[in-house]
């Protein structure tokens, strides 16, 4: 169920972070397998990517699995060394 892709990319990406507590373990696995089920790129171990607009679902998902402040959805206009996810998402490499 990735999500959909618009036609155009702004050039924007949207990142999410979560640090979820051991003793919540298996919300911290439920997340993974959703923002991958998703289509977002793994940048690190509980760090996303992905470069259109997905705050919708990531706030339905914050509410459904009450996280709070555990999980933060960012929105930045680069990342350093980001030719691996431009061609993850086969968008062009050109700054």
């Amino acid at each position: 169920m990735p999500l959909p892709r618009p036609r155009r990319w702004d050039r924007r990406w949207r990142i999410i972070i979560f640090d979820i507590p051991e003793k919540k373990k298996n919300v911290r696995d439920r997340v993974r397998a959703l923002v991958q089920r998703l289509g977002f790129f793994r940048l690190q171990h509980s760090v996303w990517v992905y470069p259109y607009d997905c705050e919708e679902i990531i706030t339905l998902l914050k509410s459904d699995l009450k996280l709070g402040s555990q999980l933060l959805y960012m929105i930045v206009d680069a990342i350093e060394y980001d030719k691996p996810i431009r061609e993850h998402f086969d968008l062009p490499l050109d700054r």
